[in-house]
């Protein structure tokens, strides 16, 4: 017994390690940033070297030179907003977003610099290994929560079976998780989605454990705070919830109005600080996308491309698991392997409803999300967790067959008569093994493929390289100009990058830099101006006048399935001015 345990303790931290491990990979193996996450990169950025005093000391009227304001005026004692030194305000992007994420992240970093002693290592001198840190810490609290939601998996099918197999299915859901491409891939990456896959799969967790009202708050939260298109979710599950009488109607209307003045308790304050004006961030993006419906802009999809695109490739070859959460085929199938006969009796308990009424609302939650036009697979991240314990489940089913089953078969029959079912049984274990397996491999080429898509980081990064081994010591650094246009921007550039890129330390060790990167053009608002004033250029065009290439860059893969291997072309030009380390206004 004890044996057993020890065996069991062992693959459940097996499959832990493996989750970890396959986020890890992702993180390592792509560690710039797209479009889609900068408004959340930069802000751990901001907050991580500047903090939210330069907004408080402008909000109050009390901002000195020194630090409030990236352009001075502290001589008014007051600092305009277009002076503070936060990105946001000069790129504020298409909708607001909350600061919450990345003030908890960056709060945690600056803790660790604190303790750490800056003789030791001095952390914000290193700001891509913060850039590292910050990512980190999201992965590692959104590890935890999957491992949080197996147990509590494990806890709702030992209620439910009253069998050693729910801790199986517990291990199945974080293997299952670990092999896919999206939910380690993400894992790590500021996104919005990312923080609320956090907090929904915590709500799953505490709707397993049987605390509805628990699980209601986080999605309450999760809605006002980081996306509000879960309120989808929220309904569909809360319907659920009332229909079961988890909740009363007056439960659910006082669980939503305390955790949502909670919620906007939080997000606001900070917010409006931030932003310098009174301000519900998901309230605008839910005006954006729900009354003004300006979210088709950005590419609309059939309706069904959830069901026929999305959620194939989210779950690849484990999507053919999904049905055996609730139809007893495998048993089914090896009960006929042993009398050669299906009887009433077994057609009328085929069906398991289980995990029904988990599921149902989930795939509600994908049926409503399928009316809005735009489309994009990180909507249905929130989704995904509920789908990969129903994989799980059928994966038990499986493994229950093949290697509980069947040695009954093996015992309770003649050597050659008991063989078939066991045969039978380990076959379709073996069919899943191989699914999950695939799925492995379709994810490490995902991986492989997504290495390529942040061309503009590793073009800066080369820059970097290049400035450093073709510009002496203690010469000329500071004359360095460098424009970043909209292309390289959105493919893995961000501060830490730029901060990285625009510092270095001399011979004698004293550090020098920043000098001046430039992103104008990025947003319409900011125009850029004549190239001629930049020494050099990160940008998509090939050529351009009066500038030398250094290098390109390649990005844009696909994979090449005849030759199987990637193809890429050339995405980011690194461009230097002709002979501007013999301009005049470096000559001086």
């Amino acid at each position: 017994m004890a044996a057993a345990a020890t065996s069991a303790a062992a693959i459940r931290s097996l499959c832990q390690g493996l989750l970890l491990l396959a986020s890890l990979l992702a993180l390592v193996a792509c560690p710039y940033s797209k479009v889609e996450e900068s408004f959340n990169l930069q802000a751990a950025h901001d907050l991580f070297y500047h903090g939210v005093g330069p907004a408080w000391r402008s909000a109050i009227g009390a901002a000195d030179d020194g630090e409030a304001c990236a352009a001075g005026d502290g001589d008014t004692g007051s600092c305009p907003a277009e002076d503070l030194p936060y990105d946001h305000l000069k790129f504020p992007g298409v909708v607001p977003r909350t600061f919450l994420g990345p003030f908890v992240l960056s709060t945690l970093a600056r803790a660790l610099s604190f303790i750490v002693a800056s003789r030791i290592y001095d952390l914000p001198s290193h700001p891509m290994v913060v850039q590292f840190l910050v990512r980190l810490e999201l992965l590692l609290l959104s590890w935890m929560a999957h491992i949080r939601l197996s147990k509590s998996v494990e806890g709702f099918f030992a209620r439910q079976m009253q069998s050693a197999s729910s801790m199986t299915i517990g291990n199945y859901y974080l293997l299952i998780t670990a092999v896919q491409f999206h939910i380690p891939f993400y894992s790590s990456r500021l996104l919005p989605n990312t923080f609320a896959l956090l907090l929904v799969t915590h709500a799953y967790a505490e709707w397993f454990d049987d605390n509805p009202r628990r699980a209601a708050i986080c999605l309450v939260f999760t809605t006002a705070i980081f996306r509000c298109d879960v309120i989808l979710l929220l309904f569909t599950v809360g319907l659920m919830m009332l229909i079961r009488r988890h909740l009363s109607i007056l439960q659910a209307i006082a669980t939503g109005v305390l955790t949502g003045v909670c919620s906007l308790l939080l997000t606001v304050p900070l917010d409006s600080l931030l932003w310098g004006r009174p301000i519900w961030p998901e309230f605008e993006v839910w005006w954006f996308n729900a009354v003004d419906n300006r979210s088709s802009e950005w590419g609309t999809q059939p309706w069904h491309w959830y069901f026929s695109r999305a959620l194939p490739k989210g779950l690849l070859l484990t999507a053919l698991l999904v049905p055996l959460a609730f139809v007893r085929m495998p048993e089914a199938v090896v009960s006929w392997a042993k009398t050669k006969q299906f009887t009433r009796q077994q057609s009328n308990g085929m069906l398991d409803s289980s995990l029904l009424w988990y599921f149902a609302p989930v795939l509600g939650f994908v049926v409503l999300y399928s009316f809005l036009p735009h489309k994009e697979m990180r909507f249905l991240f929130p989704a995904l967790p509920m789908f990969n314990v129903c994989v799980a489940y059928g994966m038990g089913r499986l493994h229950e067959v093949a290697f509980t089953d069947s040695s009954r078969h093996v015992k309770s029959n003649d050597a050659g008569t008991g063989s078939s079912p066991s045969l039978v049984a380990k076959g379709m274990y073996l069919c899943g093994v191989a699914a999950i397996a695939v799925t492995l491999l379709g994810s490490l080429l995902f991986v492989r493929l997504s290495r390529e898509n942040y061309p503009g980081g590793v073009a800066l990064g080369r820059l970097k390289h290049h400035l450093d081994s073709s510009i002496p010591s203690q010469s000329h650094w500071d004359r360095v100009s460098v424009h970043i246009d909209v292309a390289a921007a959105m493919t893995g550039v961000s501060l830490f990058g730029q901060r990285y890129a625009s510092h270095r330390l001399s011979g004698d060790g004293t550090l020098e830099g920043p000098f001046r990167i430039d992103k104008s053009g990025y947003e319409e608002e900011n125009s850029m101006g004549s190239s001629t004033e930049y020494t050099h250029l990160l940008t998509e065009q090939p050529k351009v006048r009066g500038y030398h290439l250094v290098e390109a860059v390649p990005g844009h893969p696909r994979l090449d399935i005849r030759n199987f291997r990637i193809e890429t072309r050339d995405a980011i030009f690194i461009q230097e001015r002709d002979k501007w380390h013999k301009h005049k206004d470096l000559a001086q």
